[in-house]
């Protein structure tokens, strides 16, 4: 009966240090002390410990997670990770962070730990959170990782990439304003999310810049899906005519969908009653009816530039310190129109 194959952690145990860490002395990393090397390799000898090697000419890999994967927008970004990711002879692996018991959950510290290898390049992390404690693992381990509009602020000697939201805000909302609008309303996204802050940011601004005050009852919406984009569209949608918003600067074009509906069980035309600008340019925004006045984010290059940023930390070369903005620029359709 043949013997069980011997496991990393039993070496790592033997030697006194994480799984990580033995992985990467017996595969020769560079940020591993000699004296820890040494150690790792002489309990995988006094195991008999065999590593198994990577196949020739097999792929290094590229860890691309997202919070889901269902919506136009992370798809675009995939698009663009993958076809750079296969230009540069790099492997994908696609995740995403939803539970599923028996599996290592994405972005956990056994995951963190299980792409710390020689074949895995590291990490690409989309519109998800990263708390303290995973922004330390990644440290510890000396893990490459690019965030992609992540939901929280992240340090500066994190590379993220996203795009330029407070000038994308600021341009949605001077088109309405030079449309002859003066009760402008916001719907938001995500509640901290770095992109949706940025935009709201862009959106108070131009109201400042034309001497608009900023009404509190005008803002509504705390996450960036189609449901939310509902319930936000009927709360401002219903306000007294006095008081309700003419046009709305909507944080995502599935937000602004939803807010297509909400105007729509309230007897409301689209532009005649109330003008729509979203964010995105997704698929959707075309396939709308009227068509969606939107800023475009150029979510495939956003996806492109993570997968060379990523391959550039890896071969030890320097990348732009702290986040890097791709431009927008506002694309119109027939949402939007001079209030009657």
């Amino acid at each position: 009966m043949p013997e069980p194959k011997l496991r990393l952690e039993e070496v790592a145990k033997r030697a006194g240090v994480s799984r990580a860490t033995a992985s990467k002395a017996l595969n020769r990393r560079g940020d591993v002390s000699a004296a820890t090397r040494e150690r790792v390799l002489a309990a995988a000898k006094e195991l008999g410990y065999r590593r198994t090697e990577p196949n020739e000419g097999s792929l290094p890999l590229i860890a691309w997670v997202a919070d889901n994967l269902t919506t136009t927008y992370t798809l675009d970004i995939l698009r663009g990770s993958a076809s750079t990711a296969q230009e540069a002879g790099v492997g994908l692996v696609t995740q995403y962070t939803a539970r599923q018991p028996g599996h290592v959950q994405p972005l956990s510290h056994e995951w963190f730990e299980s792409i710390s290898g020689r074949e895995w390049l590291g990490a690409v992390v989309v519109t998800s959170r990263l708390s303290h404690a995973q922004l330390d693992r990644i440290r510890d381990l000396h893990l490459p990782v690019v965030a992609i509009d992540p939901a929280n602020a992240v340090p500066a000697d994190l590379p993220s990439i996203g795009a330029t939201n407070w000038n994308g805000g600021v341009e949605a909302t001077q088109h309405l304003v030079d449309l002859g609008h003066r009760r402008i309303g916001f719907v938001r996204g995500t509640e901290g999310s770095v992109p949706a802050v940025e935009r709201m940011q862009g959106y108070i601004s131009a109201l400042s810049m034309n001497d608009l005050l900023q009404d509190p009852r005008l803002i509504a919406g705390s996450d960036f899906t189609y449901e939310e984009g509902v319930r936000a569209g009927l709360e401002l949608l219903s306000l007294d005519k006095k008081i309700r918003p003419s046009a709305l600067f909507v944080s995502s074009d599935l937000m602004a969908l939803g807010v297509y509906s909400a105007a729509r069980q309230l007897g409301l035309s689209i532009p005649d009653d109330v003008s729509i600008v979203g964010f995105d340019d997704s698929l959707l925004a075309g396939l709308a009816t009227p068509g969606l006045t939107t800023v475009r984010q150029p979510l495939h290059d956003m996806g492109a530039a993570a997968v060379r940023t990523l391959i550039d930390l890896r071969a030890g070369r320097r990348v732009t310190a702290g986040p890097i903005r791709l431009a927008t620029n506002l694309v119109l359709r027939g949402s939007t129109a001079p209030p009657a």
